[in-house]
Formats: structure tokens, sequence, C-alpha cells
């Protein structure tokens, strides 16, 4: 059996003015596109961080909220927002206001 060996010759040609500057054009949209992205994304990425504040103050609010609802459950809460806020005392109360007392009142 006998071998032949043929060489293979590789040209190398020169590519055309019309694909080298279809190359250089999608190069160029490739990196404008990539700084589109990042541009977005970065938007996105603060706005994410933007809702995430946003509902950790409504988290917290929404705590204070559940505290004070505990608190008005009970009748020691009630009667705390009651002489706190509404000024009412207890009917077994005598309340002195040394504000409004009359000194010919108090003389026998």
């Amino acid at each position: 059996m006998e071998q032949t060996h043929k060489k293979t010759k590789i040209e190398i040609r020169r590519a055309p003015n019309a694909l080298k500057v279809i190359l250089i054009v999608l190069i160029l949209f490739s990196i404008a596109a990539l700084v589109a992205l990042r541009w977005v994304h970065n938007g996105i990425t603060g706005e994410i961080q933007k809702i995430k504040d946003e509902a950790a103050a409504v988290e917290f609010a929404n705590q204070q909220l559940t505290d004070k609802k505990e608190e008005v459950d009970s009748v020691q809460g009630i009667q705390d927002i009651a002489r706190e806020e509404l000024g009412l005392v207890d009917p077994d109360t005598i309340l002195i206001d040394p504000h409004n007392v009359n000194p010919a009142e108090t003389e026998p």
C-alpha cells in the first residue's frame, strides 16, 4: 500500500473594506449596548434599594402600630390613654389643680 502526502496550501486573503466597516460598526454597537445595559442595571439597582428602604420604613411603622394596638387592648392601656391624651380621671379620683385654687375659698 502506497501512501501519498499532499501538501495543503493555505492562502490568506485580505478582507474587503465593506466587511471591515461592518465589523467596526458591530463592535461599536455592542459597546453602546453594554453601556446602555449598565445604565439600566444601575437604575434598577437604585430603585430596588429605594423600595427596600420604603419597605423597612413601613415595617417599622407597622411594628409601632402593633405595639400601640397591644397597649390599647389592655385595661391599663385604655386608662393611660384616657388620662394622658384626653385628660380624664377615674371616677374615684379627686383632682386637685393648684392653678385653679381660689384663696378666698380655702380660708375658714
